[in-house]
């Protein structure tokens, strides 16, 4: 048996333009905004809630990813950088 988890997001992507790419995401966020209101009215509180706790997750895959500065070797660097006397 597959990992369905995995196997979502290894699928590979032919390479787009950043343009192209949001389009993509584009087409697969409209159709969730609708399915939202729905559950709305529908008083599903329960799916909501998990609806959100994973929406949260995504705002944060969204960030963009921090420069050389986040590498662990660029930090101990600069942390001893910091701390030694000059």
């Amino acid at each position: 048996m597959t990992n369905r988890r995995r196997s979502a997001t290894t699928r590979s992507v032919r390479a787009q333009t950043p343009e192209q790419l949001l389009e993509l995401t584009q087409e697969y966020i409209r159709p969730l905004i609708g399915m939202i209101d729905e559950l709305n009215e529908a008083g599903a509180e329960d799916e909501l809630r998990v609806i959100r706790q994973q929406l949260t997750r995504l705002v944060f895959r969204a960030q963009p990813l921090p420069r050389a500065a986040s590498s662990p070797k660029s930090r101990s660097a600069g942390h001893r950088a910091a701390l030694s006397p000059s």
